[in-house]
């Protein structure tokens, strides 16, 4: 293959790139690669081949693509496979290219739109050198034979390439007969108005995308892409990010598909269909929303109401509003006039009043007897927002609204607040009927938590100590960091303590001993007589249970912590006893008796497991990883594809799906549990 030229016309020097050949070596590897694609012949030297105006090579690469010829032997065609396609890209200070700007046939285009690009960052951008960011490559067009090369670089360049075929085919205007256009994009979306589509192409019976390299830029988070066709009558349907149509177009107006359902309109009705077009909820509403995995919303003579995944009646249609408060799996309803919260399952949590509630997120987490709303402020230059404490019928506790209040997680009636006064932001605490319980009189302050609250005084904002449920010091303003305690412990970091009189008589002997012979004293900061800034641990008196010795340090969960050395991170004991080594660059919490590690090698991060002996149940060998969930995990490979396993080993789905929505839509078809 022909290596990339800079500026088209100086090769790469390689020794100057060190990451750039690796770029160059996975290509050329794939290109040897016969089962995915022949080899491309180099032209005669006669000149035999003659070169095809740009726009007819792009008529002929895209009819052929649409007659069903293969992606790998359109481009390796001998005709054209050393065609010159220049690229115009950016790259990093190593040279590896970051993002493509544009693909041309011409040399000069190219570079003419480096050029643009380059301006427009340095007026953006004037304290950087740009320079090195922008430069053009020269590519054979067989390269791009390697339509499924792993390479995001390679893979962008094919996209902008897909979009030169498809303007290339609107401007001649004429299609292979048996070939008809789509829309695709969320033309017939339900819901709001839809962006531009983009064109594909499907055979006449409407299954088979041609062109579909482009499909899965478009796809997002999304399970599924809407599409539309062109005709007198434009119908709707759905396919996946790799173009494989899952609903054929039968459809007035189509939603994505979500948790394995999509909304739908035959005939001015809305029902919803699954991931083959099946009905599931027949077309009998005038509207219809998603709202979670459990229940759909739906409006009927004019009401809304619920039903569950099978269709059944959940919450009956009485309700002018209703919608789903993602934050607190909750529904917002009105019901008459009046404002309202409803569970999942149709219960009242909080309402009916006049005004409407906006609760905060996690509002309904645990047993609590008010719940934080925000609401606008009538009066004359106040904030716009206030926040204020309510009951379960709406009503406002107290006369006096805040900046702001937080939920804590161990706060047993104490609330946290802000409030505004002339000399600015102070916080106190609050109770439950919106009552102060300790005054605003502090410049920080965190939640309580095991009776405990990390403060900072108005006269020193940048030292905490701790106060009790009463508002009294328990231990001393003396901490540069201070957090929650967990396990009867508490992350904190307290200055280097002043020298001693030890230290002090020390350096005085070193300066007389110095003096006594002839020397010039040599000057000792105080820095080094003392220990850096460090985190550590305080147990409920303020005494350093786990001296402060870490760079960075973590709350206590299920009994370890997570803490940062100067080789990297490790779990600790709640006795300081180190339970793994120090050789993570990532080190989260533990939950359910796992933690997530990061651990890099030679090349990027990659994620496993550990359990709480400090065993790696799951090697950092993934990409992605999550948490488990029900005792699956999901998890991207080095390869970029999408599986699920179990804890145990078991693959629940296999590391197939290239894209995560991918993964979730086959573990809804198969009824499995789906995990993010």
């Amino acid at each position: 293959m022909v290596a990339p030229h800079c500026d088209g016309a100086h090769p790469i020097n390689m020794g100057e790139n060190p990451k750039y050949p690796t770029f160059l070596f996975a290509i050329s590897k794939s290109l040897t690669n016969t089962d995915m694609v022949r080899p491309m012949e180099k032209p005669a030297v006669d000149g035999s081949h003659d070169e095809v105006p740009a726009q007819e090579l792009l008529l002929a690469l895209g009819h052929a693509l649409l007659l069903g010829a293969a992606w790998e032997t359109v481009f390796n065609d001998p005709r054209w496979a050393w065609r010159a396609l220049y690229i115009a890209y950016t790259h990093d200070k190593l040279g590896t290219p970051d993002q493509v700007e544009g693909v041309f046939f011409g040399q000069d285009e190219a570079e003419a739109l480096v050029q643009r690009v380059a301006s427009d960052y340095a007026s953006s951008q004037p304290w950087q050198r740009p320079f090195y960011k922008f430069k053009v490559a020269d590519w054979p067009l067989g390269t791009l034979a390697i339509r499924d090369a792993r390479d995001s670089f390679h893979r962008s360049v094919i996209r902008h390439v897909v979009i030169l075929i498809k303007q290339a085919l609107q401007r001649h205007g004429r299609l292979p007969r048996g070939v008809a256009t789509v829309a695709i994009g969320p033309v017939g979306a339900i819901g709001g108005t839809a962006a531009p589509a983009l064109p594909a192409y499907v055979d006449v019976r409407g299954r088979r995308i041609v062109l579909w390299e482009d499909c899965g830029s478009n796809a997002g988070a999304e399970e599924s892409i809407v599409f539309t066709t062109c005709g007198k009558t434009p119908l709707c349907g759905l396919m996946n990010g790799s173009g494989e149509i899952l609903v054929p177009p039968a459809f007035e107006k189509v939603a994505p598909l979500r948790h394995g359902l999509a909304v739908a309109t035959r005939h001015g009705k809305v029902g919803y269909i699954d991931a083959g077009g099946n009905v599931v909820v027949p077309f009998l509403y005038e509207d219809a929303v998603d709202c979670c995995q459990e229940l759909l919303l739906v409006r009927s003579d004019g009401l809304w109401g619920a039903l569950d995944r099978d269709g059944q009646e959940v919450i009956a249609p009485r309700f002018t509003a209703l919608t789903h408060d993602v934050g607190n799996e909750a529904l917002r309803a009105i019901l008459d006039g009046q404002h309202g919260y409803l569970s999942l399952s149709g219960e009242l949590l909080a309402g009916y009043c006049e005004r409407p509630l906006l609760l905060a997120e996690h509002a309904f987490a645990g047993e609590r007897a008010v719940f934080i709303a925000r609401e606008a402020s009538t009066d004359a230059g106040a904030a716009p927002l206030r926040q204020v404490l309510v009951d379960a019928l709406g009503r406002q506790c107290g006369l006096q609204d805040f900046a702001a209040i937080a939920y804590g997680a161990h706060d047993a009636g104490l609330l946290r607040a802000s409030a505004q006064d002339g000399q600015g932001l102070r916080h106190g605490y609050v109770g439950l009927h919106g009552e102060t319980l300790i005054d605003f009189r502090f410049a920080a302050a965190e939640c309580f938590s095991e009776g405990l609250a990390a403060v900072a005084d108005v006269a020193a904002p940048s030292c905490y100590g701790y106060i009790d449920r009463r508002g009294h010091w328990m231990i001393a303003p003396r901490f540069d960091a201070a957090g929650e305690f967990h396990h009867g412990l508490a992350v904190a970091s307290a200055p280097p303590p002043a020298p001693g009189w030890r230290w002090r008589a020390r350096a005085l002997m070193e300066r007389l001993h110095a003096l006594s012979r002839g020397k010039r004293p040599a000057s000792r900061p105080l820095a080094q007589s003392a220990a850096g800034h460090r985190y550590g641990y305080i147990d409920r008196r303020g005494n350093w249970a786990i001296a402060q010795r870490y760079l960075e340090a973590k709350p206590f969960s299920e009994g370890l912590a997570p803490v940062r050395t100067e080789r990297g991170w490790r779990y600790i004991d709640t006795c300081g006893i180190a339970v793994t080594p120090d050789h993570y660059q990532e080190a989260g919490p533990f939950k359910r008796g796992v933690a997530r590690i990061g651990r890099r090698f030679d090349g990027p991060l990659r994620y496993g497991l550990v359990d709480s002996g400090g065993r790696e149940i799951i090697p950092p060998r993934f990409e992605r990883l999550s948490y488990p969930q029900r005792g699956m995990v999901t998890a991207r490979d080095e390869f970029g594809l999408w599986g699920c396993f179990t804890l145990y080993g078991n693959i629940v789905a296999p590391f197939i799906y290239r894209e995560a929505h991918d993964l979730q839509v086959a573990l809804a078809a198969r009824g499995a549990t789906q995990v993010t």
